[in-house]
């Protein structure tokens, strides 16, 4: 099986700013270590998605434990990761810069309180990593602390019942979020913070002039 690569990533490379390109960056130099030549592509992502078949088996044993001990079914179940790779887009290897491909991270929620009709849905709303907490604490029944900033993310898929009546105006889900990213070595891997929109993204790469 030959894994397709990256469209176009040699001209995308040279379309970055200079200081991505240079040779002590980190995802360029990391490219040229996996992905220099067509050969060390296959092997690298074979690599790759040999880790995830992985950690589908690991799922699988969790899931199959969880249904052992007749609880599957009152356990809510979030798989998620940090970041997200490049595998070559860009030209680039690794993670760090705020490109699609590495601040997108997979996000899976069972929760057995899910409606039917929702269940194996795709939703594009932005969630992000501090809506985790709040999510747990809400299908505990717990209220979050004043102080944290996510959301609770059942809000994107069960009905809000208040006073036993459902509430049809809630509160519009978020359609923009601030990245930001700090680095010791500013040649190695630049700082950057970015407005991350669905249409648009504006990067500023602050320590750079």
């Amino acid at each position: 099986m030959t894994i397709p690569e990256p469209f176009n990533h040699t001209t995308a490379f040279k379309l970055l700013p200079d200081f991505l390109q240079r040779d002590r960056s980190a995802a360029a130099a990391r490219w040229r270590q996996r992905y220099a030549t067509p050969l060390h592509y296959q092997e690298a992502m074979k690599n790759i998605y040999a880790l995830i078949t992985q950690v589908d088996n690991a799922c699988k044993e969790i899931v199959d434990e969880l249904k052992k001990q007749d609880i599957y079914n009152n356990t809510m179940i979030i798989f998620t990761t940090d970041n997200g790779m490049f595998h070559g887009a860009h030209g680039l290897a690794g993670k760090w810069y705020p490109y699609q491909e590495s601040i997108r991270v997979p996000l899976i929620v069972y929760d057995p309180r899910m409606p039917l009709d929702k269940r194996g849905a795709v939703d594009d709303s932005f969630t992000l990593n501090v809506d985790l907490a709040e999510t747990i604490l809400g299908a505990a029944g717990l209220k979050p602390h004043k102080r944290m900033q996510g959301r609770d993310m059942s809000d994107l898929y069960l009905p809000k019942i208040e006073n036993g009546k459902p509430v049809l105006e809630r509160k519009p889900w978020r359609d923009e979020f601030f990245y930001e990213f700090t680095f010791q070595d500013e040649n190695f891997i630049p700082s950057s913070n970015a407005l991350v929109r669905k249409r648009w993204k504006f990067i500023d790469w602050y320590l750079k002039d």
